[in-house]
């Protein structure tokens, strides 16, 4: 596969001495082709990093959707999740599965709002120092909202 993505620098015309960076992805469309910017303007490499971060949290999150349409049901549905459900009653059936992948893949398939919810109530609520909880604690991030 070509690779797509282009680094894209952005001169700020009152600050001509200061170069920002974007990214971008090149687009073939007929004989044009053209790089669009698929992250906001950044000012240093740290903001580079986490717009990338976000990327690649959206493409995992794909990933984990399309795993779902082949293997023929969701990870939600395997487990019984819906969003209409506590977070205490969600981290109740999270904690036990045995199977680390299943549990960290059922969480990060959560909606936002709901993954923010069940982190603060593992976080605040449970035992962070042993059995799932710990797991939780260990791999989640704060700033992404998802375990690793």
């Amino acid at each position: 596969m070509k690779d797509i993505f282009e680094m894209m620098t952005v001169t700020d015309k009152e600050k001509q001495d200061e170069t920002k960076i974007r990214l971008g992805i090149c687009l073939k469309i007929g004989n044009t082709e053209t790089i669009c910017p698929i992250t906001g303007i950044c000012e240093s490499y740290e903001a580079f990093e986490k717009e990338v971060e976000a990327l690649k949290n959206n493409l995992e999150n794909v990933i984990n959707k399309a795993k779902e349409i082949f293997s023929g049901s969701s990870l939600q549905e395997t487990l019984q999740l819906n969003e209409d459900m506590t977070a205490e009653k969600i981290w109740s059936i999270l904690s036990s599965v045995d199977d680390e992948d299943l549990f960290v893949n059922s969480f990060n398939s959560l909606d936002e709002a709901k993954r923010k919810d069940v982190a603060e109530y593992v976080l605040t609520q449970c035992n962070i120092f042993s059995g799932k909880a710990s797991v939780f604690s260990s791999r989640y991030s704060n700033d992404k909202g998802f375990m690793e």
